[in-house]
Order: C-alpha cells, then structure tokens, then sequence
C-alpha cells in the first residue's frame, strides 16, 4: 500500500516536470557526471525526498554517471548502499557512494591500534575492521574496564557487556606498552559526549597514549614535548557543525564535537590543538570521491578520465558541500531541502554557482544546459 502510494506521488511529481530530451545527450554524455551529498538532499531525516528518487532514476535512464558525497556514515558502504536503494527506490552500488570516514581505509597500515569514535552500537568497530585496522579499541571497552573513568556514562551493564572485546581488562593497563593507543579515528558523531570528550582528552595529554598517565604539562616546549602536537594524533572525519534531520532546525553534528574537544585541549595544555580533518570541505575527500568517480565512469560507461569536463556538486550545505566544489572546481549547487534557508545567504562562507529549490530542478537544470 505505502509503496503504491509512493508511485502515485512520483507520477503525479513527474508531469509536473519537463521531461528532457535524452537522445541529445549522446554527443555530451562523457563531458560531466554528478555528485551528490544525502542528507537534506536525497532525504531529510527519516524522509525520502521524492524529488531526490526521481533526479537519480531520470540520471539512470539518461545514463549519467554519479557518486553520493556525503558527510554521513556510522555504517559500512555496503550496508548504506542497501539501505539507501530501499530508501530511495534506485539501485545504488558500493562503487557510487564515499562516506565521510571511507577515506580512513587509507591510514590502516598507518596505525595499530586505534580508538574509533562514533556510531550507533559497535557498528564502528566492525566497519573499521572492514577497512584493515588490526586492533580496534572503543570507548565501551575502557569504560568496561574502569568505569570510574567517567562514572556518568549511559550505557547499561548489558550494552557494556555486548559491545566490548574479550581482552578489554588489558586496554587499561597504564604500566605496560600493551596498554597504548596509536590514533583516535572519530568515525562518526558520538552517541556519548561525556564519556567520550574525558577519554578523548585524557588520551591527547597522555604518556604516549596510555590511559591513566598525564604527561608532564610544565615541561619546557621542547621539539620532544610541543604541546601543540597532542600525545596521539586525532582524525575528524567531518567537520560539519550543523546537520539537518525530522527536528524543524539544523542540529549540532561532529563539527561541534571536535570544537568541544579543541577547546577543552587549549584550557587544560595553554596550547591549540594540532588535529587532522578530512570529509567535505577537504581536498583530500574531493580527491578521493573524484577518483571514484572516474572509476565508475570507465567501468560503467567505458569512458575515459580526460573526457570529464565538468562535475556538477548538489548539496544543501554551504559550509561543506559548496565550499568544497568551489575550492576543488567544481560547480556548486545549493538545494533548500536541507540546512541552507534563503535568509542565510548574505552570511553564508561560500556563495553557490547556483541555487534551486530541490535536487530535481538542478539536475534538470544541468541535462537542460548540456543538451
């Protein structure tokens, strides 16, 4: 019944729009290709946004390639690429989508052990597992192992007990190499602030990242002991501050957590924190999502990475999404399903190419211009 009515609506939206004219497009179709973020794009929370489902079935029928961008994760891509099929009723591949942390497989020969940050459950841990981390700790385990390490934390006995590791008596363990940590990963927002932002802090100021040790903060700032530079470097995946879900206002996201974190780091060394981001705006996520385009331009289509000439970034996000394809060079279109409302334009830190009311009319918009 609601999958009936879900066709009736995308029916009724579809004479609403012009079509486009798909048989112009076989002397353009290799010279651009689409990126999209997610959330307040192709949905809104919990809500599928019907104009989302149509821009990607009409870009499917005209054999357009694109990839999903997106600042979201706390899952696995091929779990999310599951999830967002159902959802947006298009096949999606796990060769189309780069989540805020995906680029993280790339330090997993960087680093031992890691303590990954975020995420519902231990799904984090799974997914960090997935991406070739050895040794992956989570806050669950060292709360288990020393609960007075921050004694208000929400989870209950059988949480503690479902989501830690058989050996988690030996992470907290401050006499012994065993005990340390090599990175933090935040991977995703945290479901626990508390208890996160105190073992996140204590492992920044610790003795070569074992817990329960401090290092000597009244230490000349020597090269050896440059405060600035934590005890063990600390990876945000994203650095969005606001995020758009069901509630009629944006909500803080991971970019408020590493604030917290930054802030607290400087009121207790004097110093300001040395960390590393990456996810949109970052160079380093257009690089990797460009890549995965092109990758999945040749393999599906069979076209070459030299005939892109143009990728079009939809996203409702200026601090991210416009921000990042004005600086990487790509067109950027703002939609207002999301974050952005039209009074925040004279304020906003990065000005659109475009902007329209929903994904739909920019993706008709571009079909339009090249055809």
């Amino acid at each position: 019944m609601l999958k009936a009515i879900k066709q009736r609506n995308l029916q009724l939206l579809r004479k609403k729009v012009q079509t486009p004219i798909f048989g112009r497009l076989s002397s353009t179709i290799s010279q651009y290709a689409f990126a999209f973020d997610i959330d307040g794009v192709l949905l809104r929370g919990s809500e599928t946004l019907k104009e989302g489902t149509l821009a990607l079935q009409t870009l499917n029928r005209a054999r357009l390639p694109w990839i999903l961008l997106t600042n979201g994760g706390g899952k696995s891509e091929s779990s999310r690429v599951v999830d967002l099929s159902q959802k947006l009723d298009v096949p999606i591949d796990i060769r189309q989508i780069v989540q805020s942390h995906t680029p993280f497989k790339e330090l997993a020969k960087k680093y031992n052990r890691v303590l990954v940050i975020g995420g519902d459950g231990d799904i984090c841990r799974g997914v960090a597992q997935e991406y070739g981390f050895r040794d992956v700790v989570r806050t669950t385990d060292i709360i288990r192992a020393n609960p007075t390490i921050w004694p208000y934390s929400r989870f209950s006995a059988t949480e503690l007990e479902e989501w830690t590791r058989p050996d988690y008596l030996d992470l907290y363990n401050s006499s012994s190499e065993l005990g340390s940590i090599d990175a933090i990963l935040v991977f995703n927002d945290p479901r626990d602030w508390g208890s996160d932002i105190q073992i996140v802090l204590d492992l920044l100021c610790s003795q070569n990242g074992r817990l329960g040790t401090r290092r000597d903060l009244n230490q000349n700032h020597t090269s050896s002991n440059n405060l600035k530079i934590p005890a063990i470097p600390i990876h945000f995946s994203n650095n969005d501050m606001l995020w758009a879900n069901d509630y009629p206002l944006p909500r803080f996201g991971q970019g408020a957590f590493r604030s917290i974190v930054q802030r607290l780091y400087k009121d207790l060394t004097g110093t300001d924190l040395v960390y590393t981001v990456i996810g949109k705006p970052e160079a380093e996520t257009y690089d990797f999502g460009y890549k995965m385009l092109a990758s999945w331009r040749e393999q599906h289509l069979g076209l070459t990475e030299d005939s892109l000439k143009k990728v079009y970034m939809v996203g409702d996000n200026p601090a991210s999404d416009i921000m990042g394809a004005n600086n990487y060079g790509w067109d950027s279109m703002l939609v207002r399903t999301g974050v952005f409302q039209d009074g925040d334009l004279p304020t906003i830190v990065a000005k659109p190419k475009y902007i329209f009311n929903d994904v739909l009319e920019a993706v008709n918009f571009a079909i339009q211009k090249h055809s």
